[in-house]
């Protein structure tokens, strides 16, 4: 070994090391390049967003575009973060919490602001506090034209803190005793579902001073409640809760809300409905996501599984497509995997999506039939443009 080592030593001495540049000979000149990063211009119609909540990679907020299943961008967050697009779907807000040693330490309640062709961090506004649990949709909303975003906080009782984006600061905390989740409506007030099955409502007057009421109770909350994540329309007001046995209780979100006849997606289905009767086995809604609205022709897309009463964390294994204005069952689909969220797009040619823990399945609207699929990390939350 010793004298391989000597001989290798001589051979380098000798030449064998790259020749030296001459002296009068010009460095080499680098050629630029070119980032291979397509710009980003907004959230189309098309394009779905969800939150990946796995466990194992980062957070995260993922754009996809549904017509060709491709990852257009991502967009760091912390774990169990909410976000909302801005109407014109080129600012994307995060609502998200952070603590200095990562799990412990300092917390720091922020809503986060990201746009440009690159969706770069362009501001931060301090939160008072948030409530840290599994996301929900609604949670976190903004008012129908972008101007005020709405944080639904459990510090150190349950309110809503509303911040005007346009002057990115927050204006006031909201007390809504009792009641969760936040509802937009009009130009500036919102609704909170209470725990006695009644209805928070927060208007506001000319001076933006906030008055809370409560309405009359409209659901059970004992025997059939509805579901946190029911869908609502803040452009037309219109809100669909859905109770665990799948009826529907129409609401017209205003400073005096108006409660439509409930009605049962099971009974629109030529079934009997269901009831929360032990041992009952029938259709009920499920998933962690199960509901999609297509305000254009009022239809609600519903995930649907066979089960007992209280079974409403199981997936979906068909989507049943119900027309909000006459009660009736249009379609009952197949999903290829179950599935746990739903999501459609709000355009004259719509995209259905249905996301299992793995894989995101892209379908049409209309047929139900599958056009593409592409796997996914665990998601959160789903958001379309328009939503």
């Amino acid at each position: 070994m010793a004298g391989g080592a000597v001989a290798l030593s001589m051979l380098l001495a000798a030449g064998m090391s790259a020749p030296a540049r001459a002296a009068h000979e010009a460095p080499p000149v680098l050629q630029s390049e070119t980032a291979g990063v397509t710009p980003f211009t907004g959230l189309t119609a098309h394009e779905l967003t969800y939150s990946g909540m796995d466990g194992v990679t980062s957070g995260g907020v993922r754009i996809i575009d549904g017509d060709t299943a491709k990852t257009v961008a991502t967009v760091y967050s912390s774990q169990y973060a909410n976000f909302a697009w801005a109407p014109d779907g080129r600012t994307l807000y995060i609502s998200e919490t952070y603590w200095t040693l990562g799990n412990r330490g300092k917390r720091e309640d922020v809503l986060s602001i990201y746009g440009g062709p690159t969706l770069r961090n362009e501001d931060e506004i301090a939160l008072p506090g948030r409530l840290i649990s599994d996301p929900k949709t609604h949670s976190f909303a903004l008012s129908p034209d972008g101007h005020y975003g709405y944080d639904y906080t459990f510090q150190p009782a349950p309110s809503v803190t509303v911040i005007d984006l346009r002057a990115r600061k927050v204006l006031t905390s909201v007390e809504v005793p009792g009641c969760g989740l936040v509802f937009p409506f009009g130009r500036r007030g919102f609704a909170s579902l209470c725990a006695d099955g009644s209805m928070a409502v927060a208007d506001v007057d000319a001076q933006g001073h906030y008055a809370v009421h409560r309405t009359k109770r409209f659901f059970d909350v004992m025997s059939d409640p509805v579901m946190d994540e029911s869908v609502a329309d803040e452009h037309s007001g219109l809100a669909l809760f859905v109770t665990y046995d799948g009826w529907v209780h129409p609401v017209h979100l205003a400073d005096t809300p108006r409660f439509g006849k409930p009605w049962s997606i099971e009974a629109a289905a030529g079934l009997s409905p269901a009831t929360s009767h032990v041992g009952q086995i029938t259709w009920r809604p499920g998933g962690q996501v199960p509901f999609a609205y297509e305000r254009s022709r009022h239809r609600l897309f519903v995930l649907m599984h066979e089960g007992p009463p209280w079974s409403f964390e199981k997936p979906g294994t068909q989507i049943w497509v119900l027309d909000a204005r006459t009660h009736r069952l249009l379609h009952r689909w197949e999903v290829p995997e179950h599935a746990y969220l739903l999501a459609v797009t709000q355009d004259a040619h719509p995209l259905l999506f249905a996301l299992s823990y793995r894989w995101l399945w892209i379908m049409s609207a209309e047929s139900g039939a599958v056009r593409r699929a592409t796997q996914i990390v665990e998601p959160g939350l789903v958001r379309v443009k328009g939503e």
